[in-house]
């Protein structure tokens, strides 16, 4: 069997994109196939997922994209090995500069083409030529750019990770005009699935919004459902894959039967003719303009494909437009109310009430000093119980995520972990870095899923007067 290059691809956050890529790597490391897993996202998720510390890593990917032909490529610094069959080629925040105009790669001639040579390169014993892997797994950055092209260039299938949320969709028709315009960059059509992640199946809406996703994308629609389960967050935390942290869980139970699948279906066989030579072509997405590319890669006259609210071959009619605009807000203002009687028991909630008094009681009630955030005058104090000899950190949006830029000192006087950060009012996302396992902050109680399927830690700063002390909201 030759190398199966499978890019994970969706520029839509949340959609369970890297939380895919490691699980299904994970999955056919464990039936015995040989993986290798490329992380292209400069927020190297992939690494923080299986608990390799940034910092340590020496060479990644863009490395060996930038590394001449004929140059030597130091695979013992670029290929870490995370488990028995499964390797990962990382990233890190270095790579978001690679497609900068002084970049490297912008300028090379084949500079769509430096992933593909590179995963040859890793993929090939140079002296034997005996291959090294069998699949090669992509996990492509969320935005359009010279790392998604490649991405694309290199990969003989893509999965389109679809959460079924309300604005699915619209994303998954979205995502595959992107792909599309793209496509016709590359001169030929890369076959693509779209693959439905993050399901509740006890929700009405979500079962909808999936019955409605395989109406509209019909046999490009992969005939797993990847299901909600906490387990995937806790593998995350604990850095392995779900296979290897809780193999008798639902998550391991969905990505073994989307790699069974995956064995059995290769691309050529079941999208024969390629999804993109399925859909109408040269009209606007939705009404709405073709995604732009960078102007490296525009190619002339392209557009994104239309695609129709039904599979009818006539457009829809005014008035199904309106009952099926009537029919969505419904469902809007249904889950408006469902949250606010939410809101309002979490309010009432004696039981909430309690452990926020707790809470409150069992924080050091020095000012500036409470376990947390605290948003002080000029920025914001990070405090964190321990015991002496952890290796402490915050990374977030206001560091670029850096897993070793902000250090927590020890303070032996008030047992705890600090680092103060000058920082501007405006909503801020973080996590911590404990002896490098990313997780939220466990003394903010504010957090919100985050594209990798788990969760961030939400600080809000409020301008401070000064020689006050405010609670972040």
């Amino acid at each position: 069997m030759a190398l199966r290059t499978i890019a994970i691809i969706n520029q839509k956050g949340g959609c369970g994109k890297t939380t895919t890529a490691i699980n299904l790597a994970g999955v056919f490391a464990s039936l015995g196939q040989r993986v290798l897993l490329v992380d292209l996202d400069p927020q190297s998720h992939c690494a923080a997922g299986l608990a390799i510390p940034e910092h340590r890593i020496d060479l990644h990917i863009g490395d060996a994209m930038l590394t001449p032909d004929d140059a030597p490529l130091d695979l013992s610094r670029l290929v870490w090995r995370v488990s028995r069959g499964l390797d990962l080629a990382p990233s890190t925040m270095r790579l978001a500069g690679l497609e900068a105009a002084r970049g490297g790669l912008a300028t090379l001639a084949d500079r769509d083409e430096r992933l593909q040579r590179a995963v040859a390169r890793i993929a090939t014993d140079e002296i034997t030529g005996e291959r090294r892997y069998d699949w090669c797994i992509v996990d492509c950055p969320p935005t359009i750019g010279l790392l998604t092209f490649n991405a694309l260039r290199a990969a003989s299938e893509a999965l389109i990770p679809v959460e079924t949320s309300f604005f699915s969709l619209k994303g998954a028709s979205k995502q595959v005009g992107t792909i599309r315009t793209l496509a016709r960059r590359l001169g030929g059509s890369t076959p693509h699935r779209l693959l439905a992640t993050m399901h509740d199946p006890d929700s009405p809406l979500a079962r909808t919004l999936l019955t409605e996703l395989g109406e509209r994308f019909a046999d490009r629609l992969v005939p797993v459902v990847i299901r909600l389960d906490p387990k995937l967050r806790e593998a995350t935390s604990l850095g392995q894959p779900i296979v290897e942290h809780a193999p008798d869980a639902r998550g391991a139970e969905d990505y073994g039967r989307l790699a069974s699948w995956l064995l059995d279906n290769p691309p050529g066989r079941t999208l024969a003719a390629g999804l993109l030579d399925s859909i109408a072509s040269d009209e606007p997405l939705d009404g709405e303009p073709a995604p732009a590319l960078p102007h490296a890669l525009q190619p002339v006259g392209a557009l994104a494909p239309s695609i129709r609210p039904d599979d009818t071959d006539a457009p829809p009619t005014a008035d199904a437009v309106v009952t099926r605009a009537a029919e969505m807000a419904a469902r809007v203002r249904h889950l408006l109310q469902r949250s606010e009687k939410l809101q309002s028991r979490l309010t009432d909630d004696e039981q909430v009430i309690s452990a926020s008094s707790r809470f409150d009681a069992q924080a050091t009630s020095e000012d500036g000093w409470r376990p947390g955030p605290n948003v002080i005058e000029g920025g914001v104090r990070f405090v964190m119980p321990g015991a002496p000899g952890l290796h402490v950190f915050v990374a977030g949006d206001f560091n670029g995520w850096s897993a070793s830029a902000t250090p927590l000192r020890y303070d032996p006087i008030r047992r705890v972990y600090s680092a103060y950060l000058p920082m501007t009012p405006g909503r801020r996302l973080y996590r911590v870095v404990v002896n490098g396992v990313w997780r939220a902050d466990p003394n903010n109680p504010d957090v919100e899923e985050n594209p990798f399927g788990d969760r961030n830690s939400v600080l809000v700063v409020r301008p401070v007067a000064p020689g006050s002390l405010a609670t972040p909201a």
